[in-house]
C-alpha cells in the first residue's frame, strides 16, 4: 500500500550534529514536510533564510559555531517573519531565560519523538498565521 503524501510547508533545520539532523529530517519528510535546507551553523542560516524563504525553521540552541541558536533567531526575527522552534537536548535555566527573551514558538528536546515533532510544528504555524492575521486587520 502506497501513501500519497502532499508536500506541506517548507522547513530550514539549523542542527549541527549529522546523526540528528538526518533523523529529524527523516520524520519531516515522512510526513509530507519539504526541508528546504540542513545548515549546520548560525551565521549560514542567517544568511541562508533571505533565499530560502522557510515557512518555518528548527534552530538548534547549542550550535558549535561562533554563533549559537539563540542569537541567529535574534538575527533573523530582526529582518523576517519566521517561526522558530528551538531545539535541545540539555539547556541550563540561564539558557532557557536568553532563550525565551526570543519571540519562539516553542521547544523540542531531544531526543525527538514523531508525535511531540508533528505537535509543534502544527501549533507553530497555525499560531503564526493567526498572528499574521491579527497584525492585517490592526492595519486596516
Amino acid at each position: 500500500m502506497t501513501v500519497e503524501v502532499s508536500l506541506k510547508e517548507s522547513i530550514m533545520l539549523v542542527e549541527d550534529e549529522l546523526i540528528t539532523a538526518l533523523d529529524i529530517q527523516r520524520m519531516l519528510e515522512k510526513v509530507g514536510y519539504r526541508v528546504s535546507a540542513t545548515i549546520s551553523s548560525g551565521e549560514e542560516a542567517v544568511l541562508k533564510v533571505k533565499d530560502l524563504k522557510p515557512d518555518l525553521i528548527i534552530m538548534d540552541i547549542f550550535l558549535s559555531d561562533d554563533m549559537d541558536g539563540i542569537e541567529a533567531t535574534n538575527l533573523i526575527m530582526s529582518e523576517f517573519d519566521v517561526p522558530i522552534i528551538f531545539l535541545t537536548a540539555n539547556a541550563d535555566s540561564t539558557t532557557i531565560k536568553r532563550a525565551d527573551k526570543t519571540k519562539h514558538y516553542g521547544y523540542l528536546i531531544k531526543p525527538i519523538r514523531q508525535s511531540d515533532l508533528d505537535s509543534i510544528i502544527s501549533t507553530a504555524l497555525q499560531r503564526h498565521e493567526l498572528e499574521a492575521r491579527k497584525r492585517n486587520q490592526t492595519k486596516h
